[in-house]
């Protein structure tokens, strides 16, 4: 998607503002956005709603609500959190059954609220220290025997045509949000040439309980016991 240079000068004039929202320029894409995600991501998906139906969960940076509509359709109590309004608002229009609230995920108040915490396609995006700000957040928020769980981009180690195509179309994808977010897709750089959500869970010694992998090994789910490091 390209956005006017006058656009850009527009937005870069808001960062400035703590109000900044920089998902506000493709409000009425995310509906189709929407669609796309529904199909490519509901396999690891429905492995999360498995691993955490009927619990208290804590949604990190739930975006449009798609995970969290599967949650509740689970019987889980879902309480969802985003910093950015016009995610919401798309989250709020699907009449989901549970609890939005506009956070910074670096910040979270909650303290041994949630069975678990859940992030998803969101880690990669965030630069590394806020990324560590981030699961530590989480990581307050769950109870001791809880669980942390993250899905997002994982470096393939398949040749297949599948995993080259899945690997392109992510890279692709990410690199369309540059004229509007230029730093998500440095991140997302960055994330991926330290080896994705693998090598990041691997470095911080954390125990983990389930490691599963789709899309030819492009993307991964991974769940981990509620420690630090």
């Amino acid at each position: 998607m390209k956005v006017s240079l006058e656009r850009i000068r527009v937005m870069k004039a808001e960062e400035s503002d703590p109000d900044f929202d920089p998902y506000r320029p493709i409000d009425q894409s995310l509906k189709f956005g929407d669609v796309i995600n529904r199909g490519v991501l509901s396999r690891p998906r429905q492995k999360i709603v498995q691993l955490l139906k009927g619990q208290r969960v804590l949604g990190v940076c739930c975006g449009t609500g798609n995970l969290t509509a599967m949650l509740v359709a689970a019987g889980c109590q879902v309480v969802g959190v985003d910093s950015s309004p016009t995610m919401l608002s798309h989250a709020r229009q699907k009449h989901i059954f549970a609890d939005f609230k506009q956070m910074d995920a670096a910040q979270l108040p909650f303290n041994q609220e949630f069975d678990a915490a859940v992030i998803s396609i969101a880690l990669h995006e965030m630069p590394p220290q806020v990324r560590d700000h981030v699961w530590e957040s989480m990581h307050r928020a769950v109870l001791p025997t809880g669980r942390l769980v993250a899905l997002d981009f994982a470096v393939s180690q398949q040749n297949s045509l599948s995993a080259r195509i899945a690997s392109r179309l992510i890279e692709q994808d990410e690199r369309g949000l540059t004229d509007i977010h230029p730093d998500h897709y440095e991140n997302f750089r960055e994330f991926m040439r330290n080896g994705g959500l693998l090598s990041w869970i691997q470095k911080r010694n954390l125990p983990v309980e389930v490691e599963l992998l789709f899309l030819g090994g492009t993307v991964a789910v991974v769940v981990t016991g509620n420690v630090t490091t």
